[in-house]
């Protein structure tokens, strides 16, 4: 009997597991999933869109982007640079201008 409560309890685990997995995906307005992705490509920063640039001009008044990025998704990864030798901050924003948090991507 024992046998059989363990045998039981461990498919019931792994049904849990597989539900928190499928629940976690992140989903969009329209119920299409988002799969998450840490691939971006470098780009020049010269190609990124005005709306962004101007985004970074707004709200981080004096910092220049040092390093671009882009991926799938439109989605930018910013490197910027506030003033010379502070660490540099990672910032990412999509396509409008729009600041958006890496978990939200």
């Amino acid at each position: 009997m024992t046998i059989a409560v363990a045998t039981t309890m461990l498919f019931a685990t792994q049904g849990i597991s597989a539900q928190e997995d499928t629940d976690s995906a992140m989903m969009t307005k329209d119920n299409s999933e988002i799969v998450a992705q840490d691939t971006y490509n470098e780009i020049d920063t010269a190609t990124l869109p005005e709306a962004v640039t101007a985004a970074v001009e707004t709200d981080y008044a004096g910092a220049s982007i040092t390093e671009a990025y882009k991926n799938e998704n439109d989605i930018y990864k910013l490197v910027l640079e506030t003033e010379a030798g502070a660490e540099a901050e990672t910032v990412y924003a999509n396509a409008k201008g729009e600041w958006v948090e890496p978990d939200e991507i």
